[in-house]
C-alpha cells in the first residue's frame, strides 16, 4: 500500500517534521535497496514490507 504521505511526485509529505515516522527518520537508502531504477527501489520495499509483516494469530 502506498504511503498516504507521498505527494503526486512520490515525495515526502512530512519529512524533517517531527510527527514522521522514527522508521521513516531512520531508513537509509543503500545500493541494495535502490538499485539502478525506481522499479528495483519499489520491488525491494515490496519484498520487505512483506517480509516484516507481523504474522496472524490462529
Amino acid at each position: 500500500m502506498r504511503c498516504v504521505q507521498l505527494d503526486d511526485d512520490a515525495r515526502c509529505r512530512i519529512f524533517g517534521r517531527p510527527e514522521r515516522p522514527t522508521v521513516c527518520a531512520s531508513l537509509r537508502p543503500s545500493p541494495a535497496m535502490c538499485g539502478d531504477s525506481r522499479a528495483h527501489a519499489m520491488r525491494w520495499l515490496a519484498f520487505m514490507e512483506q517480509a516484516t509483516q507481523p504474522s496472524t494469530p490462529r
